[in-house]
């Protein structure tokens, strides 16, 4: 379901546009468009046309590449406030990765054009996407220390301390990680295979590192996660 030019009422998208000046404001609510997302459903494929950049309102949103055996490598999931398909802020002409609804989501879509006019209207607001690209850039690093040249389980260990880190909720059990993380998600994260990170987790609970609440993953002993991090 896309509804254009919707009152804007969601705290994302209304600090985003208070870095507009109110003359611009205006044409920029009329030019967003909200696109709401049932579970599995793409917004954009690897290789699609780049004409826009977009902001998750509610949910949570998948972007992957499909090798050519038809694997799915996870680059990452994006939450409420996050920012993706940025490359279009620098004449990016294809998306290089699939964006999909991980669970029911709603994003805004900000078309290309609309955006380019914009920031070079508004000095903060090219200040906020350098801002976004920055972050992103450092969180490609961070993953690209995790898995290159490490042993599975380090990397499965990098990837936890990373998600409690941005996702972790404290509790009595110990933080849980307010994200669906199954052990397929983990396998594409740190590009291993399905069966292995299920070992890799089997241990990991045994030695009562981590535990399962529901459909929640629980680090129950950090500091234990960070040995065995450093141990591989």
């Amino acid at each position: 379901m896309v509804v254009a030019g919707e009152i804007m009422r969601k705290e994302e998208l209304d600090s985003f546009l208070k870095l507009l000046d109110g003359r611009y404001r205006e044409g920029m609510e009329s030019a967003i468009t909200r696109i709401e997302l049932d579970r599995g459903q793409y917004i954009f494929l690897e290789g699609n046309a780049a004409d826009a950049i977009y902001l998750v309102e509610e949910g949570v949103v998948e972007t992957n590449h499909i090798h050519g055996d038809g694997k799915v490598y996870i680059q990452q999931f994006l939450y409420p406030g996050d920012f993706f398909g940025e490359g279009v802020l620098y004449d990016q002409p294809l998306y290089p990765y699939g964006a999909m609804a991980r669970e029911r989501a709603a994003v805004w879509k900000i078309p290309k054009n609309k955006m380019d006019e914009m920031i070079d209207a508004n000095p903060e607001l090219r200040a906020e996407m350098n801002s976004v690209l920055g972050v992103k850039l450092d969180q490609a690093y961070y993953k690209s220390l995790c898995i290159a040249g490490e042993k599975v389980e380090k990397r499965i260990a990098c990837i936890l301390l990373k998600a409690i880190q941005e996702r972790g909720i404290g509790d009595d059990c110990g933080v849980i990680i307010d994200t669906p993380l199954t052990n397929r998600d983990i396998a594409g994260l740190v590009g291993s295979t399905e069966e292995t990170v299920s070992r890799v987790m089997s241990k990991l609970k045994k030695e009562g590192v981590i535990l399962t609440n529901g459909k929640n993953l629980v680090v129950k002993d950090r500091e234990g996660l960070r040995r065995y991090f450093d141990e591989y």
